[in-house]
């Protein structure tokens, strides 16, 4: 029973639409059900109202009132049971059924009664149905009988030239109403559960259909693999809701292809950058174990060994760094970092290497530019560009470390006069191992080509942007544009 349970709760997004349309549909059947009753109730007494008046007007059409006092009763009126023609005599009979019979009265101008059918005997009559009128305003109301029943009861004056000689009283039973209201209370009733599991099911059917669409789109999705992303889910026509899922479902599919395009050449790349120096280091301590060299060629083997274990050590702390920026493992101090200072340190620890490769340094940085970062990441990012633009500098070239703030931004520019960058190589130069020359192997004054990579990664952290522009011949400009201190 618990396992069935859980398969039922919690409940599925077709059952839980047909649920809230069923009670939605379940509201507005109580809310039309109550106002049709209400309707009718209100129909059903205004025409008995507008019948009884109509009645009375007729039956005041027919009474006169002589100049000996005498109220006569003529036409229709006069066959009632309990009035004579004459007007002289009045039949007191035993009280009849309200159901059958019929329900009127005349009282003269002292309210006393003159005229009355055997079954007005049966009512419990009010005495302002009586005074009221006589006043010269009509009375309506609902009264009952001695047995409980409900009577609708009319009075109005009888007048003629002379003024109010009389009142007149039409009465009419609501049984016939009551039971026409209580016949629609049933046949409600009843109609209700119908026409309510009815549209329960019409509402998981629409529900039904309105997810095949969506149906489609998870069949498609579960056949692709990480092995097969080259395929799509298919987009329908209309422009609803379901055609921006399944564009926002291939936009996504697009990213993870590109994705793991990268993390294969990522890792292919690693692998080749981190088997050469292994090789290497392999290859002299073989040498070195043969016992072939002399104590100098020994020393050269060991230093060279000693070079590619640091080149190894490198690249390990670059490639650790660069998953731990992916995964946001790197707590970035928030501190107020000034810019300028930070260029004009970078400019002095990079002096020897510029001296070395004939390349002067310009450093731009007079005015104040605070940000707020991590400082020791920031150098990083700023003597990665600044050695980047030396060692790929032309000799006798010149390097331009400019800093200025621009609106709320501060702007970082590295500008060199080297070799530059072909337009084709300028979109993927932060992508890990990239280098613009197709050689993969290490040479002097190289890089592993996770430098900008991991410059772009603290650049992003920090919630800038890097940027580069570049000429074949004429040299290349990176512009780092960070958010200025608050």
């Amino acid at each position: 029973m618990k396992r069935i349970f859980s398969h039922i709760y919690p409940l599925g997004i077709r059952w839980q639409l047909m649920l809230w349309y069923s009670i939605i549909f379940a509201l507005l059947m109580v809310f039309s059900g109550l106002l049709f009753y209400t309707r009718l109730q209100t129909t059903l007494a205004g025409s008995l109202d507008t019948e009884l008046q109509l009645q009375a007007q007729q039956i005041a059409g027919d009474i006169t009132y002589d100049e000996d006092g005498d109220i006569t009763a003529h036409d229709a009126t006069a066959d009632l049971p309990g009035f004579d023609p004459s007007g002289k005599v009045q039949h007191v009979p035993p009280p009849a059924d309200v159901n059958l019979d019929i329900l009127v009265r005349v009282l003269d101008k002292r309210g006393l009664p003159l005229r009355t059918t055997p079954a007005f005997y049966a009512l419990n009559v009010p005495p302002e149905s009586v005074t009221q009128p006589l006043h010269g305003l009509p009375w309506q109301g609902t009264i009952s009988t001695a047995d409980g029943q409900a009577v609708r009861l009319y009075s109005r004056a009888l007048v003629d030239d002379n003024g109010i000689f009389g009142v007149v009283q039409v009465g009419t039973t609501l049984t016939q109403v009551d039971t026409t209201l209580q016949d629609v209370s049933v046949e409600l009733l009843l109609l209700a559960p119908f026409m309510l599991a009815l549209g329960g099911l019409i509402s998981y059917w629409l529900t039904a259909r309105a997810f095949m669409p969506i149906e489609r789109l998870i069949k498609t999705a579960r056949k692709i693999k990480a092995g097969d992303l080259r395929q799509r889910v298919p987009v329908p026509r209309p422009h609803d809701e379901v055609r921006d899922l399944a564009l926002t479902l291939n936009e996504m599919i697009e990213r993870l292809e590109q994705a793991f395009a990268r993390q294969q050449r990522f890792v292919a790349d690693a692998s080749h950058e981190l088997r050469t120096p292994v090789a290497v280091i392999r290859n002299k301590a073989d040498m070195a174990l043969m016992q072939i060299f002399t104590p100098d060629e020994h020393l050269t083997v060991f230093r060279s060994i000693y070079n590619e274990s640091e080149r190894l050590s490198h690249l390990i702390g670059d490639l650790l760094a660069l998953a731990h920026l992916d995964e946001g493992h790197v707590r970035q101090k928030k501190e107020v970092v000034k810019l300028d200072h930070l260029v004009q340190v970078v400019a002095e620890m990079t002096e020897p290497l510029a001296t070395e490769h004939q390349v002067s340094m310009q450093v731009a940085a007079n005015n104040q530019v605070r940000i707020c970062g991590d400082e020791a990441r920031l150098l990083e990012v700023v003597m990665n560009l600044t050695e980047n633009a030396i060692l790929y500098n032309n000799s006798g070239g010149t390097v331009s470390l400019s800093v200025k703030s621009e609106d709320t931004q501060a702007l970082l520019i590295v500008q060199d006069t080297g070799i530059g960058i072909a337009p084709e190589h300028l979109p993927h130069l932060v992508e890990r191992f990239y280098r613009v020359d197709s050689a993969r192997t290490y040479t002097a004054g190289g890089n592993s080509g996770l430098g900008l990579a991991i410059a772009d990664s603290i650049v992003r952290a920090h919630g800038g942007s890097l940027t580069v522009e570049s000429r074949l011949g004429q040299g290349s400009t990176f512009t780092v544009a960070l958010p200025l201190s608050q």
